[in-house]
Order: C-alpha cells, then sequence, then structure tokens
C-alpha cells in the first residue's frame, strides 16, 4: 500500500479505483445493513474499508494489492492495545484477485468476514508489536 499518497495522473487514478467505483453500491448496501460507516481510499490510496468496536477494533477492508495487473486483496483484521503491546490477529479472505473474479460473491464475502470478525476473541489475539 502507498504510505505517501498518490503521485500518478488523474487518468491512472481513475484506472486503478474504478472497479472499487463498479462495487461501491454493493458496499454501500452493506454497509447500511449494519450500521458502518463506508472509508474510501485511505492514505490517498485505492481502498474501501469498514471499521468498528471499541475494544477491540475491527476493520474489513478492500484494497488494490498491485497497480498493474489490477488485482485487490480482501483483509480482515482485530487489534487489540493492551499497554505498550498491540494484539492482533488478520487474514486475507481473497488475495490478488481482479474484483470481476469475486463481484458477484462479495455480498456473501462481507458478511462471512464481519462474522468471522465478530467471532475473534481477546484470546484469539497475538502480539503484533511494541507501541
Amino acid at each position: 500500500m502507498a504510505s505517501g499518497g498518490w503521485y500518478g495522473t488523474k487518468d491512472e487514478w481513475a484506472r486503478l479505483e474504478s472497479p472499487l467505483i463498479e462495487v461501491d453500491p454493493i458496499l454501500s448496501e452493506f454497509a447500511k445493513e449494519f450500521g458502518l460507516e463506508m472509508r474510501k481510499n485511505f492514505k490517498d490510496w485505492p481502498e474501501r474499508s469498514f471499521e468498528w468496536g471499541v475494544s477491540i477494533r475491527r476493520l474489513i477492508q478492500l484494497y488494490l494489492a498491485d497497480e498493474k495487473l489490477l488485482t485487490f486483496n480482501l483483509w480482515l483484521c482485530a487489534s487489540q492495545d493492551r499497554g505498550t503491546k498491540r494484539y492482533w490477529k488478520q487474514v486475507s479472505t481473497v488475495k490478488g484477485l481482479p474484483i470481476s473474479e469475486f463481484k458477484d460473491s462479495l455480498a456473501t464475502l462481507l458478511r462471512d468476514a464481519r462474522k468471522t470478525l465478530e467471532s475473534w476473541s481477546e484470546t484469539d489475539l497475538e502480539l503484533a508489536t511494541n507501541l
């Protein structure tokens, strides 16, 4: 993922984000169904994400994985800060695929991702890093 923002052309950005725009209605419906807010293009990178939770932060993120191949990952992450340590559990349920290959099952993938994240508890999280 980009860490310093987007530096390419508007046309290139449009190409990279277009698959996400195509599935925005599916993502918006998921957000509405579960009372979530959809974040777009965090850190100036083509992505859509949903975050919720207080004690345990739960995140579903659909993001551009490869600019040339125009492939995406669907990433799930639960994390919790405990003092000076961060604990987490994460998994990619879709890895390196064009959105066209999973668009028809995206609504189900999102619901399953939410169920998976909700099933993870503090005891499932492993040490990720020191803060």
